[in-house]
Formats: structure tokens, C-alpha cells, sequence
């Protein structure tokens, strides 16, 4: 071989070698990063998480923004500690307005942009998009305790579902008030959230030996509940049931008031804010109604987790001040569980979308600090493995409460007969 053909040959080895590299880099900056494997959702040293909230509309200022400001506190302490793995966390939020048509919208203006959703507010928004979260294999952390999501493979349930929330409600009433064959009823959103509060309170009916007088439906927004109303006052329900958003339980409620009906209401987790006792005339009434839910009572310093998201609030939520709210707590325990799915792809080197579902196949428990009971979750495929609590805290409403959430433990923490037996 001539020197010409050697130093072509050469040249084109050399060149080739060039391109291999160039080839890899690309690769490289594309598919990992610092040896974790990435694709959608991850740029650079960021994760990008989706937000899809009401940030307008009736329902943002008693549950959106608060919620949505837990996660956002969160992160922000997560970030100041360096992140995950080296990678901070960036949330893109979009304004859903709790309308199913919004959501999804939104959902797909960002899902070619975000890893997984580590928000989607209200039960019929968030189940307008699971088939397209579904087909992206985009994990979507639901801030709805509808029962339907244990049976839904990309959308996590984060606390005990409203189906089971009614049927210990009841078993706080029969079982540890020992009020036998109570006269009782319900007034549901007629929506999935409502059915899924209606389901609840059937089961119930039968697990308990209720007399049941009333199964009352409403439109989200109705400005005229007095139908409804005058049913149960009608049949004399003594215990009665809200599945509703606290626009609507302030409507309801007021409502009775007038009619001069003063059952003992009963209020599904999402049906009461702080901020319904901003109004002076519904003070009264809500001081006698219960709320059924989960967590720490605020401040609980015993909770440790409760002292780092008091102490997250100080650095950055002080302008304005967050002061307590169930709803805040609820977004921040939500952040802590998307973060741990999160912790666990990154250590195991895969934040590709199929890392991170992987990652939450496997996640088994998750300490919450005490913020609310370990989540459980299984891998079985089982939906009862999905479930992550089947447990409630029945809270009085006690507008004296200052500093505590403006509610006061009637009960301790615990499952009711009929909670622990439910099949989903």
C-alpha cells in the first residue's frame, strides 16, 4: 500500500473514531447523565414535574393553592439540600380550573415536557386523563382519594379513600358512640367523587344496621340545595353525610339553617377549609359538625414531621403566611411521597419514565414523619395492594383552636370493621 493510501486509510480510521465519539456524547447528554439513565421530563441537572391544579375557579382558594403550595414547599427545602441525586426539582403548573375538559388541556400541553405529574387535583379531572397518562407511562400522583384508582396502574392513591372514609365515620357513630340503628343520610356531589362517598355510605348501611332515610344528589355549584334539604329534614335524619367541595358545604349547611333543620353533619375530607370560618354566620354551624380525615392535628411537635414542615414553612412560606391548613399538609405529604418514588429511580440509576415506574412498583412503605400513617404499597397487581391506609381521625370543627388547624380529635386513629374488610 502507497503512502497516499495509508494516510487515506488512517484519516478515515481517525475520522471514524471522531465520529463514534461525538456519537457517544450525544448519547451521553441525552440518555444519562452523571450514569443515570434519562429521557422525558429530565433536562440537564433538572426534573421536571407536572402540576395540574385549579389556580382559578371556586374550588382554587379552599383546596388548589394550598395544596399546591405544600408541594411547592416542599421541593423548595429538597432543592436548598441539593436536590435528588444532584438534580433539583422544577414544577410546571397549569391552571385546571376542577374542570375535566381543562385538565386535559393542560395535561397535554406539558406531558411531551414533565417525568411524571406529581399533582392532579379532583376526582373527575384527573380520571379525564388516565388513559393518555396511561399511554405516555406517565405516573400521576392524584390529590383524589377516589377507591377507583386502586385499580388504575398510573395513578397513585395517597391516603385513604373516600369509600372507606364514610364507612368509619359510621363506625365511630355505631361502635364507639354505641348509637345503635341510627336514622341517618347523605347529600353527594353527583359526580365520580359523589358516587364514590355514595358507595361508601350503602356499604355502610348494611355493615352497620343504619336507617338509612335519604340519598340526596346535587350538582357541584347548585345555588339551590333546598330540595335536598327538606328530604332529609322531612325524614328526621339525625347523622348526615357530606360528599361535597366547601363551596358547596357552605351553601348546604346555610341552607339548612334557614329551614331550621340542625342535623349532626358529617363532613367528607375534601367538603371542609379553614377558611369557611372566615365567614361569621356559618362559625356556628360548622363549630358542630365533624370532618373525617387523616393526619397530624397542626403543630403536633411530636410528629416529626410535622416539626420539618412547620420549620419549611418558616423559611419558605412566609410571604403570605401559611397558616395551618389541612390542605398544605395534604400537598406536602403528597411531595413526600412523589419524592421517595423519585429518591428510590434516582439511586437505582434509571429516571426515565419506566425507571420511575418502576421505582413505584417497588416502593413497599413509605414514612411520612407521622404527617399521616406509613403508606403500603404492593406490586401485585392486586388493587387492594394499592391502597396505602385504610385508616380515619374523626376531627371536631373548633373555631377556638388556634394554631391546630381549627379542628380537635374526637377520636384516635383507627380502621373500622367494615374499612378493614372492604374488597376493591
Amino acid at each position: 500500500m502507497g503512502l497516499k493510501a495509508v494516510f487515506r486509510a488512517r484519516s478515515l480510521v481517525f475520522l471514524a473514531l471522531i465520529a463514534l465519539l461525538v456519537t457517544g456524547c450525544a448519547s451521553s447528554n441525552n440518555g444519562s447523565n452523571g450514569g443515570i439513565k434519562t429521557d422525558i421530563g429530565v433536562t440537564g441537572k433538572t426534573i421536571n414535574l407536572g402540576i395540574l391544579t385549579p389556580l382559578s375557579g371556586p374550588v382554587a382558594a379552599p383546596i388548589g393553592k394550598p395544596l399546591t403550595r405544600g408541594i411547592e414547599v416542599f421541593f423548595d427545602d429538597i432543592n436548598a439540600a441539593g436536590g435528588i441525586d444532584g438534580y433539583k426539582v422544577n414544577l410546571v403548573e397549569k391552571d385546571t380550573q376542577y374542570d375535566p375538559q381543562q385538565e386535559v388541556v393542560q395535561y397535554n400541553a406539558i406531558h411531551n415536557q414533565v417525568l411524571m405529574m406529581a399533582e392532579s387535583l379532583g376526582t373527575e379531572p384527573t380520571f379525564a386523563v388516565k388513559d393518555l397518562a396511561n399511554k405516555d407511562n406517565m405516573l400521576v400522583a392524584a390529590a383524589t382519594l377516589s377507591s377507583d384508582l386502586a385499580r388504575e396502574t398510573h395513578l397513585i392513591l395517597l391516603g385513604t379513600p373516600y369509600r372507606l372514609q364514610v364507612e368509619n365515620a359510621f363506625d365511630y357513630v355505631v361502635n364507639k358512640l354505641g348509637v345503635k340503628a341510627p336514622k341517618t343520610g347523605i347529600i353527594y356531589q353527583n359526580d365520580d367523587y359523589g358516587q364514590d362517598g355514595l358507595t361508601g355510605y350503602k356499604e355502610s348501611i348494611t355493615a352497620y344496621g343504619l336507617q338509612d332515610v335519604g340519598q340526596e344528589a346535587f350538582t357541584q355549584g347548585a345555588k339551590d340545595v333546598s330540595a335536598q334539604v327538606l328530604a332529609l329534614k322531612a325524614a328526621a335524619a339525625k347523622y348526615v353525610f357530606l360528599t361535597s367541595v366547601p363551596t358547596d358545604t357552605a351553601t348546604i349547611i346555610a341552607t339548612a339553617a334557614q329551614l331550621g333543620y340542625f342535623p349532626q353533619w358529617i363532613l367528607q375530607s375534601p367538603a371542609f377549609s379553614t377558611l369557611l370560618l372566615g365567614v361569621p354566620a356559618l362559625v356556628p354551624l360548622l363549630s358542630k359538625a365533624w370532618v373525617v380525615g387523616q393526619g397530624a392535628t397542626w403543630g403536633d411537635t411530636s410528629k416529626p414531621g410535622m416539626v420539618q414542615m412547620l420549620a419549611d414553612i418558616q423559611k419558605y412560606a412566609t410571604s403570605p403566611a401559611q397558616g395551618p391548613d389541612g390542605f398544605f399538609e395534604f400537598g406536602y405529604t403528597e411531595a413526600k411521597i412523589v419524592y421517595a418514588i423519585l429518591k428510590k429511580a434516582a439511586d437505582s440509576g434509571d429516571l426515565t419514565r419506566a425507571g420511575v415506574y418502576k421505582a413505584y412498583q417497588n416502593i413497599g412503605t413509605v414514612d411520612l414523619g407521622g404527617l399521616y400513617p406509613t403508606a403500603k404499597y404492593g406490586s401485585s397487581g392486586n388493587p387492594n395492594d394499592r391502597v396505602p391506609t385504610r385508616d380515619n381521625v374523626i376531627y371536631a370543627i373548633d373555631p377556638t383552636a388556634t394554631g391546630t388547624g381549627l379542628v380537635k380529635p374526637l377520636s384516635d386513629d383507627f380502621v373500622g370493621t367494615a374499612a378493614a374488610a372492604s374488597n376493591f
